[in-house]
């Protein structure tokens, strides 16, 4: 949400005035819940997204800029000129004390139905963690989110940021059973102590009112069935447990306390980047480690105004954590396309190693194989350079090829094809290239054989040629659904495959290659002896 920040000096039941005559808003920032703890870990290079309802207004064109801006990303928030966004309104005394007067608005409308609808397609598909909070949220979309990320089998976090009767009572999110059914169904809880000792008599707990925290955080163990609790209690130690064993961290000293807005969330932003460097925690020195993590990047949000990262953070985490050398101050924001994409051509290139027909690959690989004449690999666009590339490799192996571009095939180049001795390659992602298409048919109309590489089964190209080998492309995450990224890298990756394994059938032999690529550092290294 929007935070609105004004100093005032009015008394209840009197007229005041703002402590700057020329002016009522001092600052306006960006803060909440689940976007403070987002941003502290994308601030650690932790792959992040907010999931939200937003107003395509001032505030949430506000909100969307500063968080790309924090390495956040807003691909999956639905901004819609119909909402208005969620904002807070923050007074500021003279001596510091502060009241806040929060309008969840759109907020409030992420209810179950809500979740299903614009989130869970999100989650079920690019999610490795999922984080939601008992404080604006409705109850029922905090539950949808929790069984959202159940189903995808990826580890959910719970932050019960307000306590029970505040969620219940006052800010109307739900029911008690409601409650109960949150806690019980997330993997890490953070509340903070209030909230913990709520939970444990909501849970029907007979453990006394004067029992430690370590104890609390055993027993919401025991009735939660949760694999972690992390409990916060203000400035004093935190408390970190398992089914196993629990410990109690000391925060680290801190220099000067300037806002202690968000420091909850960001220890919850610790809690999230420990757990994706190093896993959930086994043992009571992994447990120290990771709260000693938490604890740091609490301690160093309060060292600043807001919630969220600032220029300052990235030297005052350091001191707390000298091993965390890949902060940067803001550099993990502009590498959020550069992860993703990483992130993205791992997946299409796993998804293709287990998805691949082999009856294909076979008949496809004893065609190019058994060509008596020379294979001309054909493509047009970024799938051009792809097959340009191909047909250059495998004539440095000694295995003939060439490569022509689709649009010339028509312009005299069909002349290059002789029939029952060469065979044709067309790669195209889409399948529907046209000059492809109409080149492949034209070459199947002289009696040339022609393959296909494309990203559907059921293209136009698969349907027409003696033989093809498809990959789906559909499944691919690639910038704004079509510029060619990961299409590309399985391209390459079947094109390798495919020459490696025509070297093992042909026996192609190191000599051979030597006498087809004498020169540079490759020539030098097969002139050696093996």
């Amino acid at each position: 949400m929007t935070m609105l920040m004004y100093t005032v000096i009015p008394k209840a039941g009197a007229k005041g005035f703002f402590s700057n005559p020329f002016k009522a808003l001092e600052k306006m920032l960006i803060g909440g819940v689940t976007l403070n703890h987002l941003s502290w870990a994308a601030f650690a290079g932790v792959p992040t997204g907010l999931l939200a309802l937003q107003g395509q207004d001032h505030l949430g064109r506000f909100i969307r800029s500063n968080l790309k801006k924090l390495g956040v990303s807003t691909q999956f928030i639905r901004a819609d000129f119909r909402y208005s966004t969620a904002q807070c309104h923050v007074f500021i005394q003279e001596d510091g004390e502060r009241s806040i007067v929060m309008a969840p608005t759109v907020t409030s409308m992420i209810n179950a139905e809500a979740v299903r609808e614009y989130f869970d397609e999100a989650i079920q598909e690019h999610a490795e963690m999922v984080t939601t909070e008992i404080s604006q949220v409705p109850l029922s979309g905090v539950l949808a989110l929790l069984e959202s990320a159940r189903r995808a089998n990826v580890l959910s976090i719970l932050d019960v940021d307000v306590p029970p009767s505040v969620a219940i009572n006052e800010a109307l999110l739900g029911s008690r059973e409601e409650v109960v059914e949150c806690v019980t169904r997330a993997d890490v809880l953070k509340p903070a102590k209030e909230a913990a000792i709520e939970l444990l008599e909501l849970l029907g707990s007979g453990i006394s009112q004067g029992c430690s925290l370590l104890e609390v955080a055993h027993e919401l163990i025991r009735l939660c069935g949760s694999k972690l609790v992390a409990i916060t209690n203000g400035e004093k130690e935190s408390i970190l447990a398992t089914r196993d064993t629990a410990v109690q961290v000391t925060p680290p000293s801190i220099e000067e306390m300037v806002d202690s807005t968000g420091a909850g969330d960001a220890f919850l932003g610790g809690l999230v980047v420990g757990i994706r460097q190093n896993g959930l925690p086994n043992s009571p020195e992994d447990l120290k480690k990771l709260g000693r993590i938490a604890n740091a990047y609490g301690a160093t949000c309060v060292q600043s105004v807001g919630g969220v990262p600032t220029p300052r953070s990235s030297e005052i985490l350091q001191q707390y954590l000298p091993e965390a050398t890949d902060l940067s101050n803001g550099t993990s924001s502009r590498l959020q396309g550069f992860q993703t994409s990483l992130r993205n051509d791992m997946t299409a290139a796993a998804a293709v190693a287990e998805q691949v027909d082999h009856a294909s690959v076979a008949r496809f690989l004893d065609i190019i194989e058994q060509c008596p004449g020379q294979l001309l690999t054909s493509g047009i666009g970024k799938s051009g350079l792809v097959a340009q590339r191909f047909a250059s490799s495998l004539t440095s192996v000694g295995i003939p090829a060439s490569f022509v571009h689709a649009a010339e095939w028509g312009h005299g180049d069909l002349g290059k094809a002789r029939a029952g001795s060469d065979v044709a390659l067309f790669l195209s992602n889409s399948g529907g290239t046209q000059e492809c298409v109409v080149a492949a048919s034209q070459l199947l109309a002289r009696g040339v054989t022609t393959l296909a590489m494309t990203g559907r089964k059921d293209s136009k190209l698969s349907k027409l040629c003696t033989a093809h080998l498809a990959y789906d492309s559909k499944e691919m995450k690639e910038p704004f659904g079509c510029v060619p990224t990961s299409s590309l890298i399985v391209q390459e990756m079947l094109c390798n495959a495919i020459m490696c394994e025509l070297i093992e059938r042909k026996g192609v032999t190191k000599d051979v290659v030597r006498m087809s690529h004498p020169g540079g550092a490759i020539g030098a290294k097969l002139s050696t002896s093996s």
